[in-house]
């Protein structure tokens, strides 16, 4: 799995993702939306990063919430504020606890777009973590800590000499997955096992090559809903990219190489984001630059597996960020950004049925609970509230929060 990479610590970079399709254009207008919801949008602003919470109907922010990463019922969302651990409750924008923490630590990125994640799949357990060595150079040492998020408590300490990145933790707090970087091109996916407090001697490494080296610039990533598995979309500078499917049971992964040759030669292999069916047993892989359409099997967590890929039309790319594809509750629509507006995936033919909003460049996604109403919110923060059913586009509003980075949630008022 050879290429050049660039180190992923830069949080900050922007994702491409677009698909220009054609199709059936469905006309604005429409009958208002009935039903309000709340949409929780990770923004970037003129003070600081933040969560606004706008409502559906009176279009306005309701609250700002601070820049964090939500529990797994979405009833606390942790954040750091100085060398404090912040717990707020995001229905009410309330503090329901501040932690002291043993010095300054931050939460490590989940997006190369910068929103913050750390959490174990089902939410429990939380990971912050902190660098010592030299401004503008390579970490000589890396601190984390293990803390149970429902009892506000650190648990265990991770110290290790070199520099580690947050990859993954499991459910039951026991394993914790680390990127151990080597140079400016090469890494390791190690294990540290909790009970035992010490990184494990074997490499996390693809069972079906053996490789132990890993180069790549990671996007995003989907953990399957038991937990069992994370799959992250990676790129790399010149090779193809690919998804790293890794088992938080136990150190072993599998590498999915997907179609593509690097983007050195342009930005179009930027542009891939991941989506996964309700019951986990199919992951989507999308990149609308190059009109390609992955379909992962991930209902064996021994043997995940490409079966099908298909090309959709394109066109010209425009940015776009790591969540503009969705799927619907039933798993048989995909909806995914394009070059101008969003286009409706057929995930039986893996063709594409319809398309709206074509003079947007849409930037995030968001389907509401009951999967009727589909969110999109444009490069510039204008959002459109879009019939998933027909294409239609009910309402259109510019909340004015700032540069959007991602719509993290729509949930019922």
């Amino acid at each position: 799995m050879g290429g050049e990479v660039k180190s992923m610590r830069v949080a900050g970079a922007l994702v491409c993702l677009g698909i220009l399709a054609a199709g059936c254009g469905p006309t604005d207008g429409g009958p208002p939306a009935t039903a309000g919801y709340k949409l929780y949008e990770a923004v970037s602003s003129s003070n600081s990063p933040l969560v606004s919470v706008i409502d559906s109907r009176s279009h306005a922010s309701e609250r700002s919430l601070p820049l964090g990463v939500p529990s797994g019922d979405w009833k606390h969302l942790y954040s750091i504020a100085g060398s404090s651990l912040v717990d707020t409750d995001p229905q009410t924008g309330t503090r329901l606890n501040t932690m002291q923490l043993p010095g300054v630590f931050q939460l490590p990125p989940a997006t190369i777009t910068g929103v913050p994640g750390g959490t174990s799949p089902d939410g429990r357990w939380l990971i912050v973590e902190s660098y010592e060595g030299s401004p503008n150079s390579v970490p000589t040492a890396t601190h984390m800590l293990l803390i149970d998020a429902a009892a506000s408590k650190v648990t265990d300490r991770v110290n290790l000499k070199g520099y580690f990145h947050f990859d993954a933790v499991s459910n039951d707090g026991l394993r914790l997955y680390l990127i151990q970087y080597l140079n400016g091109k090469e890494y390791y996916v190690r294990l540290f096992n909790i009970n035992g407090n010490t990184l494990d001697d074997n490499i996390v490494v693809d069972k079906s090559d053996g490789n132990q080296a890993m180069t790549g610039l990671r996007l995003s990533g989907v953990a399957s809903p038991d937990g069992h598995m994370l799959f992250s979309m990676y790129v790399r500078e010149n090779d193809n990219p690919f998804i790293h499917a890794l088992s938080l049971d136990g150190p072993f992964a599998f590498c999915l190489d997907l179609p593509g040759r690097g983007y050195s030669g342009g930005k179009a292999d930027m542009q891939w984001s991941l989506a996964m069916s309700s019951n986990g047993s199919r992951l989507y892989a999308v990149n609308g630059a190059t009109g390609t359409v992955a379909e992962v099997d991930t209902s064996n967590q021994f043997s995940p597996q490409i079966v099908r890929t298909a090309k959709i039309a394109i066109g010209n790319s425009a940015s776009t960020g790591a969540g503009a594809t969705v799927i619907s509750p039933d798993g048989k629509t995909l909806v995914t950004a394009g070059s101008s507006g969003i286009v409706w995936v057929d995930t039986a033919s893996l063709t594409v049925r319809m398309e709206a909003l074509s003079e947007w460049h849409v930037w995030s996604l968001g389907l509401s609970p009951d999967g009727r109403l589909l969110y999109a919110v444009s490069d510039t923060g204008a959002i459109a509230e879009v019939s998933m059913a027909s294409g239609q586009v009910a309402n259109r509003f510019d909340p004015a929060q700032g540069q959007p980075m991602a719509l993290m949630r729509v949930a019922s008022s």
